[in-house]
């Protein structure tokens, strides 16, 4: 708030009483010109692309659900759910050792 009134006071010494609200005024104006058109440019540019802005924005949120921390929260509830509480998933003991498909096994490899 200090920082608003500091800003305040140096604008008031620096265009004056008279010409502080034309100042001010101008400058939202070149905002709100600014604003409106890089609104434009991305509409000519969305278009130019052939994106559809809500797909975009299903995209981004579909990668925001993607934050490592939700991932793991999901993780460990999916562990949860599966997990009986003795350590064992749905009943069945576990090995610590990966499983290997014998599929997966050639013989003649080297």
């Amino acid at each position: 708030m200090g920082e608003i009134a500091v800003l305040a006071v140096l604008a008031l010494l620096v265009f004056g009483p008279d010409r502080l609200p034309k100042a001010i005024q101008a400058i939202t104006a070149g905002l709100r010109n600014l604003r409106s058109s890089a609104s434009d440019a991305t509409k000519s540019l969305q278009e130019a692309a052939g994106i559809d802005s809500d797909t975009t924005r299903q995209a981004m949120d579909d990668i925001a659900q993607l934050h490592p921390k939700r991932l793991m929260g999901s993780v460990l509830d999916d562990a949860d759910d599966n997990s009986d509480g003795t350590g064992r998933k749905n009943g069945s003991a576990t090995s610590s050792a990966p499983s290997q498909s014998l599929g997966d096994f050639d013989p003649d490899a080297p």
